[in-house]
């Protein structure tokens, strides 16, 4: 198994919600150009299963990957307070999140 498929298998391991069509999933995978690590690619795939209220509307993983939708804006609340996160996926305050825009 190559680096790209280890890395796969990781991303895989570490996704919320609906695990459908790894196979696809995993072409897309390899094919992909970012600097994101493994570990931030799935927190940004997990902030939007987690901003979305019915599971129905996520992406399967393969089309999520294939369209670049790590690099969409993710809206999340908390208690109805917007919740914001840096480039990573770490929680900051809305001031240094205003700050990296």
């Amino acid at each position: 198994m190559g680096r790209k498929e280890e890395e796969f298998e990781l991303f895989w391991s570490l996704l919320l919600g609906r695990k459908v069509d790894k196979k696809k999933a995993r072409m897309e995978f390899v094919k992909i150009k970012t600097n994101l690590s493994v570990q931030e690619l799935a927190s940004r795939f997990n902030s939007l299963y987690r901003a979305t209220s019915e599971e129905r509307f996520v992406p399967h993983p393969q089309r999520w990957l294939k369209n670049e939708r790590w690099s969409d804006e993710v809206s999340e609340k908390v208690n109805g307070e917007e919740v914001y996160r840096d480039g990573k996926g770490f929680i900051v305050s809305k001031e240094e999140w205003e700050k990296k825009r």
